[in-house]
């Protein structure tokens, strides 16, 4: 017996941060000075303002200017006065930015002399109901299967090749703070060739300006005619900073660290003030990497963990005040793991060699939590006060989700046909069960079958924009009559999109507390057990209980029948 193993992906996301520089409330990590710096200003600089940002200034009544003197704050015009901050300056000079302060406080109607030491002058809207809606929905975000076309006729009694795709994605947060996490992971199986291709991408977007935090490619592809080649490539901050090619039988170990910073130069209102400096990411990535390559043999493990919040480090143009950033932002706190193994165990006869198979997906997830704002503090001898412009304020997003799981052999040599139809789709509609419309457009259906361990996939378009499809997708599978139970699962995933933003959510489809289609084929019996019970050759009507927005219950219609065609009436034969 030959065995060869293709051992996939194995992924763990760590996402924390820091942030230094003027700021309050912030606790940095230390970083170890042997580890690689990497930095990167972008040029654009980014001027806040309301043209391009919804900025709510919270201004009262004008109130008249009143000018400050020297016998207010018992000082001579000659003095030479040291501040909080450390600045000195002579008494003409405090009380002209003094005053200066003073008269733009008072066309938003305020003033020094209030009493308040504290006041939020200003806010970015953030779109709350957005947010919410997003944390409702992502509990039901699923990996679906790159699509693949619907197989050639084959003989029978004939090899079969394996396949093995699953993509998935978690985009969140609103048009000035969001972030991404894509991950795909692909397995092939051939007579005489196995392959692997794993890539995973963590990015996020501050008010605007999209930081590509990680990237990682993975290519492995060994032939039994020595036709080898592998290729990992690992990306941070959008530059390649680690390469590794190879065709021959290798193994590698690396441990891959690196401190980043991501920034840009940004002018920014405080009510009446402007800032300026930089705003942006700062953290820590550690990376390890494994990878065995032999003939017909592969593996790779790769594991990277990254600490990444926000950061400013902003100045005003006044002596007597201060600026800086305040709060503590947290970007993304992340842990996303998928594996997969793929071994094609050859038997004497060679009938009876199958491939043995595993995949697990797991998910656990907080991010875009905290109270960030940007801040200006007058020192003026007699007192000081804080204005507050803020940036953010919410409590983020938390999700831990197993993806997949599942072990299996599966024979390789097929000898049996049967087909599966999936027809009459309904999912989120853009109306409520009262028939009030809402802000729901409804684009595809993606319509998955995952059979003795391989993914089956379909696109269906949702052409009316109404959540509901028609249209048949008949699937041929083939299957061995060595394995006489076969495992069988249905999920329907459907796109659409709510205002500006859009989803992919898994839809219920089965009362309780699962969402798919999960039964059991006997070959012996031609019975479905499971979700589905009794008979092949007739119509299932499944409909799930779970409420969405227009409180209708999805649904779907599924059949399993030996033969492809139904045949004509009798009397028109």
């Amino acid at each position: 017996m030959k065995k060869i193993i293709l051992i996939g992906i194995l992924f763990v996301f760590l996402f924390l941060g820091f942030a230094e520089g003027n700021q309050e409330g912030f606790n940095v990590p230390s970083i170890s000075p042997n580890i690689k710096s990497i930095k990167v200003r972008l040029n654009t600089p980014l001027i806040l303002s309301s043209s391009n940002i919804k900025i709510i200034t919270i201004k009262k009544t004008p109130i008249a200017f009143k000018p400050f003197n020297y016998s207010f704050f018992k000082i001579t015009k000659d003095q030479i006065i040291t501040l909080e901050n450390g600045n000195k300056i002579t008494g003409e000079e405090f009380l002209k930015e003094i005053n200066d302060i003073e008269k733009k406080l008072n066309d938003y109607g305020y003033s020094l002399r209030d009493k308040e030491e504290e006041i939020v002058i200003q806010r970015i809207l953030i779109k709350r109901e957005d947010l919410e809606m997003q944390r409702k929905l992502m509990h039901s975000i699923t990996p679906f299967a790159t699509f693949e076309p619907v197989q050639k006729e084959e003989p029978l009694k004939e090899f079969k090749d394996y396949n093995f795709s699953r993509k998935w994605e978690l985009p969140l947060g609103d048009d000035n703070f969001n972030i991404n996490i894509f991950a795909n992971l692909e397995m092939k199986g051939r007579e005489d060739q196995v392959l692997t291709n794993a890539y995973a991408l963590a990015e996020a977007r501050v008010l605007g300006r999209k930081a590509e935090l990680i990237k990682i490619e993975a290519d492995l592809n060994s032939a039994r005619n020595s036709n080898n080649d592998a290729k990992l490539n690992v990306y941070i901050l959008g530059n390649k900073e680690y390469s590794k090619n190879f065709n021959v039988s290798y193994s590698l170990k690396e441990n891959l660290k690196y401190d980043v910073d991501w920034g840009f130069p940004i002018t920014a209102p405080v009510g009446p003030f402007s800032i300026t400096g930089i705003f942006g990411i700062r953290g820590g990535i550690i990376l390890e990497l494994n990878s065995k390559f032999d003939s017909l043999n592969c593996s790779i493990g790769v594991k990277p963990s990254i600490d990444t919040k926000a950061f400013a480090e902003v100045g005003i143009d006044y002596k007597v005040a201060s600026a800086g950033m305040g709060g503590e932002l947290t970007i993304l706190k992340d842990s996303l793991e998928l594996g997969g193994s793929l071994g094609l165990v050859l038997q004497d006869p060679i009938y009876n060699s199958f491939f043995d198979i595993s995949a697990f997906g797991r998910n656990s997830l907080n991010a875009l939590s905290g109270d960030l704002y940007f801040f200006v503090k007058v020192n003026y001898l007699v007192g000081s006060k804080k204005f507050k412009a803020q940036i953010y304020e919410w409590d983020g997003f938390s999700y831990e989700y197993s993806l997949f799981n599942y072990s299996l052999n599966e024979p390789v040599y097929k000898d049996k046909t049967i087909w599966l139809v999936v027809k009459d789709i309904r999912g989120i509609t853009p109306y409520t069960a009262r028939n009030e419309k809402i802000n729901i457009s409804s684009k595809r259906f993606y319509v998955e079958a995952e059979i003795g361990g391989e993914i089956f996939s379909t696109v269906i378009p949702d052409r009316n924009g109404d959540g509901i499809a028609d249209s048949n997708w008949l699937l041929k599978i083939p299957l061995s009559s060595k394995n006489t139970k076969v495992p069988i699962k249905i999920r329907v995933i459907q796109e659409y999109s709510m205002r500006s933003l859009n989803f992919k959510n898994n839809l219920d489809i089965l009362k309780g507390e699962g969402k798919d289609l999960d039964f059991v084929l006997d070959l012996n019996t031609n019975t479905l057990s499971g979700s589905i019970n009794g008979q092949i050759e007739r119509d299932y009507i499944c409909t799930g209980d779970t409420n969405y927005f227009g409180e209708r219950y999805h649904r779907i219609t599924v059949k399993l029948t030996e033969s492809a065609f139904t045949p004509a009436p009798a009397q028109s034969q």
